[in-house]
């Protein structure tokens, strides 16, 4: 466009935060075809200047790479934009351009410039344009893919896909391998932090099924790269092959991550998870073999990750807290037994109840010993003991009885795993109140 002075007054470069306004609202707002996408401005804005400046600057004759516009069919893709959208979008930045242009070249007497100069145009427009709409359908197969085989996963997980062998052979899972299924609750970052404690040499690099890409990685010594967002793995071939095969794939539902990990043994499936487990709660089924067996194994898994007291992270495998895990499969009897065994402790201050708590969860913990509870908890071995009788007297369990401190146990633990069972509202259970002469001879634990 050189000869109708691309220069000057006459480079739109100096208009480029007018124009980014102009389109970027015409998208968000001003174009009917548009008002259903509900893309976000977030999203918008920035391509939108992007793909202008890129334009731009190749009409004043400088060297364009197309990077915003591949970047533009990228996003678009995962925003579920339709395709005729996106070309509108590169139409209506041609037509802002070209009113600006022609504002400014009004007094142009010159009609074979003219047609040049909206010539130039247009094929900037069309070459932008044509690199979008080719990286959006790549990256849009891409990710149907990757949406049919998280559904494929989705449905072995619930039980509702039938035929497991070819659903087996479409995820990618190795034949006569140990499997185990994991949930992770939500929070969890993307990947470990820098200095995070790794899984074992052995554990290969994987990328999981996900919103993000579909794949899997060779063994490499170093440990494992648990980022999903990793869609170009290393050459199968080059992998080493006295390092142990895992693989894993992984949705997101609900904020959940359920993982299926494949591993020769259940011990590098567990050390697979234990990766993922360093910064957030995460539970672990039973190991099994058949893919039939996945649904029982998520909710073993679902079970395993509520047995951590909330606020814990690390790996909970199934039946490691068999106690525990049976109060949360049937939360509604957990917190009923924590009421009806705690229920005098229910008008306490919560300091004065969290420190009754603390010293009977640290007593349990060892193993009876006043002793060693009182050092545990930076006190006099009486004032445990103190407690302990407190505890005794508004309760009527004294731990010194094997059932009431069955009972005291596993009510407590219930209100650790439910925090919000206790206290409620509600009358006391009647008790029968060890006298107080009966406790002086009947002191907890002589530890």
């Amino acid at each position: 466009m050189s000869d109708i002075a691309m220069t000057g007054r006459h480079d739109l470069r100096d208009a480029l935060d007018l124009l980014s306004e102009q389109v970027a609202d015409g998208i968000l707002h001003a174009e009917p075809v548009y008002r259903e996408t509900r893309l976000p401005a977030a999203v918008v804005q920035p391509l939108v200047r992007a793909n202008l400046a890129e334009i731009l600057a190749a009409l004043a004759g400088e060297t364009s790479s197309l990077a915003p516009a591949r970047e533009t069919g990228r996003v678009t893709a995962a925003e579920g934009m339709p395709l005729d959208l996106l070309q509108h979008a590169y139409r209506l930045a041609g037509l802002r351009i070209w009113d600006e242009l022609a504002r400014r070249l009004r007094d142009q007497t010159d009609t074979t410039a003219l047609l040049r100069a909206s010539s130039l145009v247009w094929a900037a427009i069309e070459r932008s344009s044509n690199v979008a709409v080719q990286t959006h359908l790549e990256a849009a197969a891409g990710l149907g893919e990757n949406m049919a085989r998280t559904e494929l996963l989705r449905g072995v997980l619930t039980g509702a896909v039938h035929d497991l062998e070819t659903a087996r052979r479409a995820l990618g899972l190795p034949a006569d391998v140990m499997l185990v299924v994991a949930v992770t609750a939500p929070g969890m970052p993307p990947v470990p932090a820098a200095g995070t404690p790794r899984v074992p040499a052995a554990v290969p690099r994987e990328v999981g099924v996900g919103p993000v890409g579909v794949g899997v990685g060779p063994p490499r010594a170093g440990g494992a790269d648990t980022n999903p967002a990793d869609t170009n793995p290393p050459d199968m071939d080059s992998q080493r092959a006295d390092l142990v095969r895992v693989t894993t794939r992984w949705l997101t539902h609900e904020g959940e991550r359920l993982t299926l990990v494949a591993a020769p043994t259940s011990e590098d499936a567990h050390d697979t998870l234990a990766g993922l487990a360093v910064h957030a709660r995460t539970g672990a089924s039973r190991p099994f073999t058949s893919l039939a067996d996945a649904p029982t194994a998520l909710t073993q898994a679902r079970v395993a990750v509520r047995s951590l007291t909330p606020g814990q992270v690390g790996l909970s495998r199934y039946g490691d807290r068999p106690l525990d895990a049976l109060l949360v499969a049937d939360g509604e009897r957990a917190a009923e037994l924590a009421t009806a065994v705690l229920s005098g402790l229910k008008d306490r201050d919560p300091r004065d109840l969290e420190l009754l708590l603390g010293t009977i969860e640290a007593w349990f913990e060892h193993g009876g010993s006043g002793t060693r509870a009182a050092a545990a908890l930076h006190c006099h071995r009486n004032t445990v003991l103190n407690r302990l009788a407190r505890i005794a007297e508004l309760t009527g369990r004294d731990v010194n009885d094997p059932r009431a401190a069955a009972e005291l146990y596993v009510a407590v633990r219930a209100r650790r795993l439910q925090p919000a069972v206790l206290p409620p509202a509600l009358p006391a259970i009647p008790t029968v109140t060890p006298s107080a002469a009966h406790l002086a001879h009947r002191h907890p634990s002589r530890g």
